[in-house]
C-alpha cells in the first residue's frame, strides 16, 4: 500500500472531500462543494493522502480547552484503520499543542458499528452529553443543536482550571 500522508486540507481539495464524503456514507450524507467550502473557511479540515487520492477527511476546531471533531470519513473502509488512526493522530497533537483537555468526535446516529470499534481501539470512549464535564457541555451546545453521539478521548490527565 502506498504510504499515507496527512495534512492540511487546501481550496483544490474540495471536490475530492465531497466526493469522499458521498462514497463514504454511500450517499446518505451528500454534501456539495459549497459545503466543503464553508468547513475549510470554518475549521481546521485535514485530509489523509494515498498518493493523489484522498483517502480521508476530518473537521475539527479547538475552543476552550476542548477539541471537537465533528466530520470523520474514510474511504475505503479498509483504510480505517491506517488512514484513520493517522487523522485521529494528527488532531490529537494539535489539541495537545492547544493545550486541549479532551478531543470529543460527534457521530450520526447511523455511524457503522465498524467506526465505532475502530475509535474504541484508538482509546475513544461513548460518552452521553449529561456525563461531560459542565464547561465541555457549554462548548458543546454552542456547536450542536441537538445532543449527538459522542466519543471521548481525554488528552490530559487533570483539567485546566487556572488560566494558561
Amino acid at each position: 500500500m502506498t504510504d499515507l500522508v496527512v495534512r492540511r486540507a487546501r481550496r483544490a481539495d474540495v471536490p475530492a472531500m465531497a466526493a469522499l464524503v458521498r462514497s463514504a456514507t454511500a450517499g446518505k450524507h451528500p454534501v456539495d462543494e459549497a459545503q466543503v467550502l464553508d468547513w475549510l473557511f470554518g475549521k481546521g479540515v485535514l485530509i489523509a493522502l494515498r498518493g493523489d487520492q484522498v483517502a480521508g477527511m476530518a473537521t475539527w476546531q479547538a475552543e476552550n480547552l476542548l477539541s471537537v471533531t465533528d466530520h470523520f470519513y474514510i474511504y475505503p473502509a479498509r483504510l480505517r484503520p491506517a488512514a484513520g488512526a493517522l487523522l485521529l493522530a494528527t488532531i490529537e497533537a494539535e489539541a495537545n499543542v492547544l493545550m486541549c483537555e479532551a478531543n470529543v468526535l460527534t457521530l450520526p446516529p447511523d455511524t457503522p458499528k465498524a467506526l465505532r470499534t475502530f475509535l474504541l481501539t484508538q482509546g475513544y470512549e461513548p460518552r452521553t452529553f449529561p456525563e461531560l464535564h459542565r464547561i465541555w457541555r457549554q462548548v458543546l451546545a454552542e456547536y450542536m443543536p441537538a445532543q449527538p453521539d459522542l466519543v471521548v478521548k481525554r488528552l490530559r490527565e487533570k483539567m485546566v482550571m487556572a488560566p494558561i
